[in-house]
């Protein structure tokens, strides 16, 4: 392995090391609210990313990252492939994988069971399959989300500003400091319980901005077996943030 990082480098993709004769890139963040250099794996843009709380400890992130070049090629190579959004594929949903079928048509997306899980996309043209599939999924999110972020917010006595539905890359959920809660589309794709478990995690940041001893019993209260549900998503996290990739 032979280090080609540079000095005083700016947030992007570096080429940091080779290994078994290939360069090994990650991408410099500088996250000023980290407390010390770290490295993970995006899963989402497949790719590493090295984490320096300042721009002066950016040389040492990345050497940091160098070091580890094997283990960055070993994650990356073990990250599933692309499931892209085309009749044929198989994605999961609420859990369940489902075939996903293309339609003649105008209609709405429909979800059917029998004989096995099935999608089924009404589109014409074929280049509208995957938006009138992502808008579905997407607008499932919102609703499941909604009713659960309400139902928690009632337990624990409190009201959040806003909701939305992203395609975030490194988050699962957030809350901001107005109480506007933000998370990715792709935890429809996940079981019902383990979207339940997220929406009480992000409602129980409006009461505590932290993962304090405080903050999880806040989440107990509302999912008392959040720990299963954050193991699994732990597990299959890469799984989902294949969904949507390119073959």
């Amino acid at each position: 392995m032979r280090s080609v990082f540079k000095s005083m480098p700016k947030e992007g993709l570096h080429t940091v090391a080779e290994f078994a004769g290939r360069p090994v890139a990650v991408r410099l963040v500088i996250d000023h609210r980290a407390r010390r250099i770290g490295l993970r794996i995006d899963a989402a843009r497949r790719e590493a990313v090295a984490i320096s709380p300042s721009s002066r400890a950016a040389p040492a992130a990345l050497e940091f990252a160098a070091e580890r070049a094997a283990w960055i090629t070993q994650q990356l190579q073990r990250l599933p492939d692309p499931a892209p959004l085309k009749p044929g594929a198989v994605i999961p949903f609420l859990g369940m994988d489902h075939l996903l079928e293309s339609a003649q048509g105008h209609g709405l997306v429909r979800r059917e069971l029998v004989p096995s899980p099935r999608l089924i996309i009404p589109a014409d043209d074929a280049a509208l399959f995957a938006p009138r599939l992502a808008r579905f999924l997407k607008a499932e999110a919102r609703e499941r989300l909604g009713e659960a972020v309400d139902r928690h917010a009632a337990t624990l006595s409190v009201r959040p500003s806003s909701l939305t539905v992203r395609d975030t890359k490194s988050r699962w959920g957030s809350c901001s400091a107005a109480r506007a809660l933000s998370f990715s589309w792709r935890v429809i794709l996940a079981p019902p319980a383990v979207l339940d478990y997220l929406a009480a995690h992000e409602v129980a940041h409006i009461l505590e901005m932290n993962h304090s001893p405080r903050f999880w019993s806040h989440v107990e209260r509302c999912c008392p077996d959040w720990r299963v549900h954050r193991g699994w998503l732990k597990r299959n996290g890469a799984e989902l943030h294949a969904v949507g990739g390119c073959a």
